[in-house]
C-alpha cells in the first residue's frame, strides 16, 4: 500500500462477539481450491459456526441477523451453531482441514487468515466483491488487510481499538479528570494506590492474549505510531530504544501495584471479579477494547448492588511524541466462505446483505452497543439517535482519528502468526523476571523478521502525510 491513503471509509463490525484471537497455529495442509463458477444469488441452506454466547445475544442474532436476513432472502435457510471462542477456533480448523465445516467460516484476524488463504481453504471471494461492488461499501484498508495475491480471502468483522473504562461516579467524587497525558496518568495512579484504590484492571485468567491488549496500549502511546509503522515495515527493528523501553515502562506499572494490584494477581484473578471491583469503585479504570463495552454494564447500577456509572476515554499521551486521541485500529475477526462448501453463492448472499444493507446495519448498531459495528461508509450524521452515546462516541472519535491520521496498529491484525503470539506469552516472561525487556524485544524482533521474510503479513494502514 506504498502511496495510498486513507479516506473516510469507516470502520468497525461485530464486536461483542467473542474474538477467536490470532495465537500461532500451524499452517493446513496445502489442498486444492474450489472455483465458485458463475456467481449468483444462491439457494438452500447455509451453515454457520459462531462464538456469540449468552441467551439474549443469541436470540438477538437469530432474530434480528439471521431472520432479517431470511425475511429479505426466503430462498435462503441459515442454520447457525453456537460456540465458545476457543472452542470455535479449534472446530474451524479441524473442518478446514478436513475440507468439511460451515459454508462461512467465521475466522480470526488477518494474519491468521493469510496462512488459511495460502492452504487453499478459503474460497476467493474477489468475483462477489466484483459482482456486488464491495470495494464502495467497505473500508478500504479493511479490505487490502484481507486481501492476497490479488484475492479477497475474507470480509472484517470488527475494527479494534484500545481505550481506558473508568468508574465515572468515582472519578467525579474524588475530583479526578480524565488524564491526557503520562504525567497526569501517573499522578492519578499514584494518588488511587495511596487510597487502596487499584488504578487499573487487568487478569489473563479468561483471556490469554490480554497482555498484548497492554503491550499494544503501550507500544502505540508510548513508542507511537509511527516507530510501529517502521517496524512493522522493516525500516526499524523491534529491538531498538523506543520499544525497549516502553515494555519497561508498562512493567514498572506491574512493580508497583498499580495494575491488579500485583503481578499475581494478573495471572490468578478473573476477569468477572475485576469488572465487579470496577463497578464498586476499588478498581479506577481498565484498559480495554471497544469490545467490552458490552459486558461492562452488569458491573454497575442497581443489578450490580450499586449506584455508580462508567465511561470510557481515550488513552493518555505516554510520551511527547504522540498526539492525545491516537486510537490504535485493527481487525477483530473475519467471514470467510469455506472453499469446501456447496452453496458458495448463497453464503456470499449473506454477507453481502450483512455488510450492504445500510437501513439493517445501522440499526444493530444502535441496538447493541459496539457490537454490531461493521466496516462500512457513513457519516456521523447518520449513527442512529436510539445508540448509547458512549457507544456512539467510539464511531465518532473514530472518525476523526482516521480523518486526522491519528491512528496506530492493534498487534492482533499487523503483526503475523507467531510473533503476535510471542508479544503477551513473552510478555509473562518480562513480569515474573525470567526474561527482560531488551531480551524479550530482541526475541520479538528476531521472530518478526524470519515471519515477514515469508510473506506473513497483511497490507498494512499507510501513514498520511
Amino acid at each position: 500500500m506504498t502511496g495510498s491513503t486513507i479516506d473516510r471509509r469507516h470502520l468497525l463490525a461485530s464486536v461483542g462477539l467473542a474474538g477467536l484471537g490470532v495465537a500461532a497455529a500451524p499452517l493446513l495442509a496445502a489442498c486444492g481450491g474450489s472455483s465458485s463458477g458463475t456467481k449468483g444469488t444462491g439457494t438452500g441452506t447455509v451453515n454457520l459456526w459462531i462464538d456469540i454466547t449468552g441467551d439474549a445475544n443469541q436470540k438477538y442474532w437469530d432474530d434480528s441477523v439471521v431472520g432479517a436476513f431470511e425475511k429479505a432472502n426466503p430462498k435462503i435457510t441459515m442454520k447457525t451453531s453456537y460456540y465458545k471462542g476457543s472452542d470455535l477456533r479449534t472446530q474451524v480448523q479441524t473442518a478446514l482441514q478436513a475440507r468439511s465445516g460451515p459454508d462461512i467460516v467465521r475466522g480470526p484476524s488477518a494474519t491468521q487468515t493469510i496462512a488459511w488463504s495460502k492452504a487453499n481453504v478459503l474460497a476467493d471471494l474477489t468475483p462477489y466483491s466484483k459482482q456486488w461492488n464491495w470495494n464502495s461499501k467497505l473500508s478500504d484498508w479493511a479490505l487490502k488487510a484481507f486481501t492476497f495475491n490479488g484475492k479477497l480471502a475474507a470480509l472484517p468483522m470488527r475494527v479494534d481499538t484500545m481505550m481506558i473504562y473508568y468508574n465515572k461516579t468515582l472519578f467525579a467524587s474524588k475530583g479526578w479528570k480524565q488524564p491526557t497525558n503520562r504525567s497526569e496518568l501517573e499522578a492519578l495512579a499514584t494518588e488511587a494506590a495511596g487510597m487502596g484504590i487499584t488504578p487499573f484492571g487487568s487478569s489473563n485468567v479468561d483471556w490469554a492474549a490480554a497482555a498484548e491488549w497492554l503491550m499494544t496500549v503501550f507500544w502505540n502511546h508510548f513508542s507511537g505510531p509511527d516507530a510501529l509503522y517502521q517496524a512493522l515495515t522493516g525500516k526499524i527493528k523491534f529491538t531498538d530504544s523506543v520499544f525497549v523501553d516502553a515494555v519497561a515502562l508498562l512493567k514498572s506499572y506491574f512493580d508497583k501495584g498499580w495494575f491488579s494490584g500485583s503481578v499475581q494477581k494478573y495471572f490468578s484473578v478473573p476477569s468477572a471479579e475485576i469488572g465487579a471491583n470496577f463497578g464498586k469503585g476499588t478498581v479506577a479504570m481498565i484498559p480495554q477494547g471497544e469490545w467490552y463495552m458490552s459486558n461492562v454494564g452488569q458491573f454497575f447500577g442497581a443489578k450490580a448492588g450499586n449506584n455508580n456509572a462508567w465511561d470510557w476515554m481515550p488513552v493518555p499521551s505516554l510520551s511527547s511524541d504522540v498526539k492525545y486521541g491516537t486510537y490504535a485500529l485493527g481487525i477483530g475477526g473475519s467471514f470467510a466462505i469455506n472453499s469446501a462448501s456447496k452453496n458458495q453463492d448463497a453464503a456470499a448472499a449473506f454477507l453481502n446483505w450483512y455488510y450492504g444493507d445500510r437501513t439493517a446495519a445501522l440499526k444493530r448498531m444502535a441496538d447493541v452497543p459496539a457490537t454490531y459495528n461493521i466496516p462500512i461508509n457513513f457519516k456521523d450524521s447518520e449513527i442512529p439517535s436510539s445508540a448509547d452515546p458512549r457507544a456512539a462516541r467510539v464511531l465518532t472519535e473514530l472518525n476523526k482519528a482516521v480523518d486526522s491520521g491519528n491512528y496506530g496498529y492493534v498487534t492482533w491484525t499487523w503483526w503475523p502468526p507467531k510473533s503476535d503470539t510471542f508479544v503477551y506469552q513473552g510478555f509473562e516472561k518480562v513480569l515474573t523476571n525470567a526474561m527482560t525487556p531488551a531480551q524479550y524485544c530482541q526475541q520479538l524482533a528476531d521472530l518478526f523478521k524470519q515471519e515477514s521474510s515469508s510473506g506473513n503479513l497483511p497490507q498494512m494502514m499507510p501513514r498520511k502525510s
